[in-house]
């Protein structure tokens, strides 16, 4: 590794011409002179590649709306930096954040990725912070019998079982090494699943609390809460729809791909039970993206048992020691 190695900092966009300019021009000025901007565009019809052309940053369109996992592994075979910054194009940054980030993964290289702060656009209240295991139910439960606290504070940098892959600073020989993001994710737990594996090989994730960025349309916790425990029977928009769909299908391929098989069927037994509480509430939308979640996985099932060996052959920590570490007081 350089002593200052490049940082490729990669802005997945669609249509977000009126998005790029605060992301652009804060990134323009980071403190951390060896790093490249390129815009991953998903096939936008608006003016982002005009925006993008006023600076500093390289246009790369993949010609077509790939999602998110899709985008972002094939935009890192053109990337040039030793480190790759995974962000929305709805932030904006300090000018120190890519330098804290940087500095804090090369300075160790136990480490996978480093996670920065996360505020709302007007800096109020933190929408992503330390992410930490607490206790679950069936409404929320992530790693059996965890739930997942996204917004924790810390006083200093701390391990997480993943970050945020909205804002997530990996080592791209690591990245490449795990064959990048599960490409059958659209959106929804891409970097839970790629954190975890991570994990699993030994390769450590870390929250940098000092590193801070703003998020212009970052879900707050009311909103999450309220997709998870329901809505009023009839009001779940189409684009809600399936991007719950997304969720549950992520999800419940993490679980048979990385879970033990106990955990496993505790996670899946955890989403029959959530489904049969919205049918219960007539959210019988709600309950049908859990019920596809399955169906899509069951289509899927002979590729997720070899993305499970391999996930399995290249393990050096068990499932049960990484839980431990994480729930312990």
């Amino acid at each position: 590794m350089t002593e200052r190695p490049l940082v490729s900092t990669l802005i997945l966009n669609w249509n977000g011409a009126h998005l790029l300019p605060d992301c652009l021009a804060t990134l323009a000025t980071q403190d951390w002179a060896a790093h490249e901007v390129v815009v991953v565009d998903n096939g936008s019809v608006d003016d982002s590649a005009a925006v993008t052309a006023r600076y500093p940053a390289r246009w790369l369109p993949m010609g077509e709306n790939l999602g998110f996992t899709r985008a972002y592994n094939r935009a890192v075979r053109d990337a040039k930096g030793e480190f790759l910054f995974f962000v929305n194009n709805d932030m904006r940054f300090e000018l120190d954040c890519v330098g804290r980030l940087a500095r804090a993964l090369a300075a160790d290289d136990t480490l996978f990725a480093v996670d920065p702060t996360q505020h709302s656009w007007d800096g109020a209240r933190v929408i992503h912070g330390r992410t930490r295991f607490v206790p679950g139910g069936y409404h929320d439960v992530v790693v059996p019998p965890w739930a997942v606290e996204y917004t924790a504070a810390a006083t200093g940098p701390v391990e997480v079982p993943w970050g945020c892959a909205g804002s997530l600073l990996v080592r791209r020989d690591r990245f490449e090494a795990l064959e990048g993001f599960d490409p059958t994710f659209f959106i929804d737990f891409e970097d839970t699943d790629l954190c975890w594996r991570a994990w699993r090989r030994g390769w450590r994730t870390v929250y940098i609390p000092d590193a801070v960025l703003y998020h212009k349309v970052g879900m707050s916790g009311d909103e999450y809460q309220h997709l998870i425990r329901g809505v009023a029977p009839g009001q779940v928009p189409k684009f809600w729809f399936r991007r719950r769909v997304s969720y549950h299908t992520n999800l419940v391929r993490f679980g048979l791909k990385v879970l033990p098989a106990r955990d496993a069927a505790r996670l899946a037994a955890a989403l029959i039970a959530r489904a049969a509480w919205h049918v219960s509430r007539r959210n019988l939308k709600l309950a049908l993206s859990i019920v596809l979640a399955f169906a899509h996985n069951a289509r899927r099932l002979p590729d997720t048992l070899a993305a499970r060996r391999r996930v399995r052959e290249g393990a050096r920590h068990d499932h049960a020691t990484l839980v431990r570490r994480f729930t312990r007081p």
